[in-house]
């Protein structure tokens, strides 16, 4: 006998392999974006401590500049004062000129050059007020804006962190999915490959009982019986079958097709297609008509064994079908005697019926 089984065995145990690497993947990416997610939360929490430290840190200089700034309208006051007093010391003076010019007159220049003195520094610290009002405003404007800034921080990193907890628990909720999909697909899986297991068995099996009613042809190289998967195919010489380029079954072709018939009888549930092959030999036309070429003479073998099939082993014609393929599907290379020989062949699938 021969079997192709170690191959096909194989296949259920690498798609549980796949399947399983599959998921395995799965799970490794969604946790890697729960990583992602707690990476970005952790780097919005730091940015969000430095901007309240520059925040304190606004609060400060503004304190330092308000503080210089009622010293300098403290002293502009007392500038403010002493201009009123010399301005009313100056009157007393210009009344008291008229009497004694020549005696007040330096104290007056003097007194002029104080005012003027007075008059430059209140207009300096004039203007030193100005320019504090005006960091003032700068510096209000940008406390307020700091601190839009810390209430839209503290409202993105609340809204984050909400995001974040929705999506951890979609993400805990699909990877509690995906576990219990991996479970059930494995269990799918195993079932699966037993049932697999069964049928294959059950294929050798059948292929057995007809492998055993063709030892004799098999053990003389006439005959082959072959699996594939749940199905297995029986290779007939078919000189052992057919007249030469005829379709007329031979007696020995008319026995060996009644043990065949007879194990596929006990396979009912087996839907059996009947192919017939060939050579490329050129083709030699009989002299009073027949065949025009393999093609024909193949279409019309592999109809005449299925109808023997069943009319004389009692098959059901519902489960027969039958094709002739000449000489488009050889099974060896047709460059020497021995491949044109394997070419020229009954095929009879036997298949799962749909």
């Amino acid at each position: 006998m021969f079997y192709h089984l170690g191959m096909k065995r194989s296949l259920p145990l690498l798609l549980l392999l796949t399947m399983t690497a599959c998921a395995g993947a799965q799970l490794e990416k969604q946790k890697k974006e729960i990583e992602d997610l707690q990476t970005k939360a952790g780097s919005l929490v730091v940015q969000l401590k430095e901007k309240s430290d520059e925040v304190d840190a606004l609060k400060a200089v503004k304190a330092d500049l308000e503080g210089k700034l009622v010293e300098l309208e403290g002293r502009a006051a007392a500038a403010e004062g002493r201009v009123a007093t010399l301005t009313k010391s100056n009157k007393s003076l210009s009344d008291a000129i008229g009497a004694s010019k020549d005696e007040l007159g330096d104290k007056l220049n003097a007194v002029v050059g104080e005012k003027d003195e007075l008059a430059k520094k209140l207009s300096d610290a004039v203007k030193e007020k100005l320019a504090l009002e005006r960091m003032k405003t700068v510096l209000t404007a940008e406390r307020d804006k700091a601190g839009r800034d810390l209430v839209k921080l503290r409202d993105e990193r609340v809204a984050m962190f909400v995001k974040l907890k929705e999506e951890r628990g979609a993400l805990l909720a699909r990877l509690a999915s995906a576990e219990a999909a991996t479970g059930k697909t494995d269990a799918e899986i195993k079932k699966a490959g037993e049932a697999r297991a069964a049928a294959l068995l059950k294929t050798r099996e059948e292929m057995g009982a007809a492998a055993d009613a063709l030892l004799k042809e098999m053990q003389a190289g006439k005959a082959l019986v072959e699996q594939n998967g749940d199905s297995f195919t029986i290779t007939l010489d078919d000189a052992e079958i057919f007249e030469d380029g005829s379709v007329k079954v031979t007696e020995q072709g008319a026995a060996l097709l009644e043990r065949v018939g007879a194990a596929l009888k006990a396979l009912p549930s087996k839907a059996l297609r009947v192919e017939s092959h060939s050579d490329n030999a050129p083709f030699k036309k009989g002299l009073l008509g027949g065949y025009s070429g393999h093609w024909e003479l193949t279409a019309a073998r592999a109809t005449a064994a299925a109808r023997w099939l069943h009319e004389h082993a009692g098959l059901d014609p519902a489960r027969l079908s039958a094709a002739g393929f000449g000489e488009f599907r050889p099974a060896k290379p047709n460059d020497a005697p021995e491949g044109r020989a394997a070419n020229r062949r009954l095929v009879i699938v036997v298949a799962p019926a749909n």
